[in-house]
């Protein structure tokens, strides 16, 4: 059986060279958790936004909900794949991988 990686991203794509990396070593079914800053990379019609829609379908995408609205983003504009999560939420995503790097 192979090991399961979450990553979890916290800085916004474009100050933060992480984001790029995270995306480069990201393996199929993976997870990428968007956190704090992070989740403005769900900004439609972003490189960001984009680079991730290239992501193998396998690759679960998260975004804690709170940190979407704390920021305003629009819920109904983010991607389909994307599933928004609460606190209670991540960290049972945490302990379901059997590692978690954080970016």
């Amino acid at each position: 059986m192979s090991t399961t990686m979450l990553h979890i991203l916290r800085h916004a794509p474009q100050d933060d060279t992480h984001f790029a990396s995270s995306l480069r070593v990201m393996g199929p079914h993976q997870g990428l958790l968007l956190i704090e800053d992070a989740v403005y990379a769900l900004l439609p019609r972003t490189s960001s936004a984009n680079a991730m829609q290239l992501l193998p379908g396998s690759v679960g995408l998260y975004a804690l909900e709170s940190d979407i609205q704390a920021r305003g983003l629009p819920i109904d504009d983010l991607p389909r794949r994307v599933m928004l999560i609460d606190y209670a939420q991540m960290v049972e995503l945490c302990i379901s991988h059997d590692k978690v790097l954080s970016w």
